[in-house]
């Protein structure tokens, strides 16, 4: 079993403010000026590169809250134990199966609208065909809100936690009484 560090967990934010990172994340990063007069190929390529820019970087951040959350079957048995008191197993693994879902959802929306943009005729049925594409995308992300804020609570309680081995020290004094096991 590996040693964890809960304080090395990034935060997690919220639907709304993840959607806008990586919205302005494509708008800074990706050519912004088409015009109609541009040979059909090129306005397609365009926008097939916005969806895609979005899909890999959703894909990233989504990734990265995955891996840094610990699983409960790699960690010390009593950390496991201690987190399915204070958190509930089940929920943590759903929440962090919802998350993986979303990522696959997302990578599906974009290999679907990629391939739309491929027939694409026009700028216009391009343009249209990456909103939404990207709306989908976002879409799929606010529905992960209510997982995405669960596990920041997770993430701050956990940061909180004493991270020493866990021990059990029996101490007893001269002249003290015995410790008697208890009848079951």
């Amino acid at each position: 079993m590996s040693s964890y560090n809960f304080k090395n967990i990034t935060v997690v934010p919220p639907a709304k403010d993840l959607i806008d990172i990586i919205l302005s994340k494509t708008q800074r990063k990706t050519p912004t000026i088409i015009h109609k007069h541009y040979q059909i190929s090129r306005i397609r390529s365009f926008y097939m590169r916005k969806v895609k820019f979005t899909e890999s970087n959703l894909n990233e951040k989504l990734t990265g809250i995955l891996g840094e959350f610990p699983k409960i079957e790699d960690i010390h048995p009593f950390y496991a134990d201690l987190m399915n008191i204070l958190y509930d197993k089940d929920h943590y693994k759903l929440a962090l199966g919802q998350i993986n879902m979303a990522k696959h959802l997302i990578g599906n929306v974009a290999k679907d609208y990629n391939r739309l943009l491929k027939f694409g005729d026009s700028l216009y049925r391009c343009k249209q065909l990456k909103r939404a594409a990207l709306g989908r995308m976002c879409t799929i992300m606010k529905r992960q809100n209510s997982s995405l804020l669960y596990l920041e609570q997770v993430r701050q309680h956990l940061g909180r936690l004493h991270l020493s081995t866990p021990t059990l020290a029996l101490c007893s004094y001269s002249g003290s009484r015995t410790l008697e096991s208890p009848r079951l």
